[in-house]
């Protein structure tokens, strides 16, 4: 009942080589029209269920797709309406599968709610079926449009799908292909796309981080399987939309956010056992690094801003950018950023290997993390400004790693300790945008001798804040740690 699949997007300069290839393949071509059916107030959208009747070889098959467990999972159930048009579109059928049954009911209220036509979509379906190894790979080549009215985008899209076998296998088997044909991961169905043609919008919102649900009976590896899996659900929809560029500055916030969150799980669970390639940490930091300029600038844009316009200043724009800017777009089309996710996920869905370390390993380090914060409540305004922005890594590396943990533990004790953890988390995020805006303003009063004003205005928040921040740290040293010694 759950399908497996990887879709990519084909870059326009490789369609005619594509295109080329699949000719000498053994090829079973379809021709698709599916309709997509919700309520008026799409309420299977907010589920994130799509429902279609799609016409196929001359037969009407009904089909709900629904999110998995996994990252390009889906729950998927289908069956035949037969060869005539269907007049609406029917939940009936579905009281047989009690998973999908409550699904709806938790989305509709009732399996009896009316649906309507949403959008269609229109697609030539070239299949290649391939025997690799253990594993039996189905290819999809789409090509068509999805429709909404006298609006439409275009299809042009490789998807493979594992028939039978394992997951290792497939990532194995689409390798070559991202490298011939420079493809890129998209994490979006063709209802995604078709509910943002009728939203009137390409972009969709961001993803943000998901709950996250550890059992004490797993080891590390286990813990570590399902935090790679969540980071990569947070991750992907927002690497999506960077590399279709549909997107916009919350984008690549929460791009960031889900890459700093899978560093600070690999690093927190960084031992021998669990076998974790020291270059899957170099090539996140190296993205999370290419993010940050743009990033920098749309956050100093929304936050620095207004605050100068209340402040009087002369200056109400950034400097011009004095590096070539990254293209944000090209980050996550890159192949080797792509084996790098195929590789996280690979790992995350790995056979359960039996490790020796313990959790107490875990809580060892959360408290030497807790420790080395609460150093420098006494001293912080007297740290070198790389000495503070280590206490700013450390407090979002401590952050993440007790939200990773955190169902483990008696909801209320890490409730109050959050409370404590994150405004000091917020103040040092804020003190860090100050130092950003002033080595972004610096070079610019040579040319722009108003601009001592913004740096005279940066110089005054930085002494304020770093108070506020000590006394924050302070308040933080006096908050008792909740996990086991």
């Amino acid at each position: 009942m759950a399908e497996i699949e990887l879709k990519f997007q084909v870059p326009s300069h490789m369609h005619a080589q594509l295109q080329q290839d699949f000719i000498s393949l053994t090829l079973v071509r379809n021709h698709l029209w599916a309709r997509y059916f919700d309520t008026t107030e799409l309420q299977l959208r907010e589920h994130g269920i799509a429902l279609r009747q799609r016409l196929e070889n001359e037969i009407w098959l009904q089909t709900l797709k629904a999110p998995g467990k996994q990252p390009f999972e889906r729950l998927e159930v289908e069956f035949e309406l037969g060869k005539e048009q269907p007049e609406q579109c029917d939940l009936k059928h579905y009281k047989n599968y009690p998973e999908v049954s409550e699904l709806l009911k938790e989305a509709l209220g009732s399996l009896k709610i009316p649906l309507n036509l949403q959008f269609e979509t229109e697609v030539q379906r070239s299949i290649h079926v391939e025997n690799y190894k253990n594993s039996v790979i189905e290819i999809a080549f789409d090509q068509g449009e999805i429709r909404h009215g006298t609006e439409f985008i275009a299809i042009y899209e490789l998807e493979f799908e594992l028939k039978q076998g394992q997951l290792s296998e497939l990532i194995e088997f689409v390798q070559p292909w991202i490298q011939r044909y420079d493809l890129w991961l998209d994490s979006r169905s063709k209802s995604d796309r078709g509910y943002a043609l009728i939203e009137g919008s390409s972009i969709t919102p961001a993803q943000h981080q998901l709950p996250l649900v550890l059992s004490k009976d797993d080891n590390l590896h286990g813990m570590l399987q399902k935090i790679i899996r969540n980071t990569l659900q947070h991750l992907l929809p927002n690497a999506t939309a960077l590399s279709t560029e549909h997107y916009n500055s919350e984008h690549i916030h929460q791009a960031r956010v889900a890459i700093r969150r899978l560093r600070s799980a690999l690093r927190f669970f960084n031992v021998d056992e669990l076998e974790i390639p020291p270059i899957w940490g170099e090539q996140l930091t190296e993205l999370f690094q290419q993010l940050g300029a743009a990033r920098d600038r749309d956050a100093l844009a929304e936050s620095l801003l207004p605050q100068l316009e209340a402040a009087g200043s002369p200056i109400l724009s950034l400097p011009p950018a004095t590096e070539e800017n990254v293209d944000v777009e090209q980050v996550f089309r890159e192949p080797e950023t792509n084996y790098l996710i195929l590789d996280l996920l690979r790992y995350s869905e790995a056979e359960p290997k039996q490790v020796t370390t313990d959790i107490r390993m875990l809580y060892k380090r959360l408290g030497k993390l807790h420790q080395q914060i609460c150093a420098d409540a006494e001293q912080f305004c007297e740290l070198a400004i790389k000495d503070q922005h280590r206490t700013r890594k450390r407090v979002k590396r401590l952050r993440y790693n007790i939200e990773f943990l955190q169902n483990l533990f008696p909801a209320k004790q890490v409730k109050n300790y959050l409370k404590a953890l994150k405004p000091l988390q917020e103040s040092l995020g804020q003190y860090n945008d100050l130092h950003v805006a002033e080595s972004l303003y610096q070079p610019y009063v040579k040319r722009k001798p108003k601009a001592w004003f913004v740096l005279g205005w940066l110089h005054a928040e930085q002494q304020r804040l770093q108070k506020e921040i000590q006394a924050e740290l302070q308040q933080f040293a006096q908050v008792q740690p909740f996990w086991k010694k």
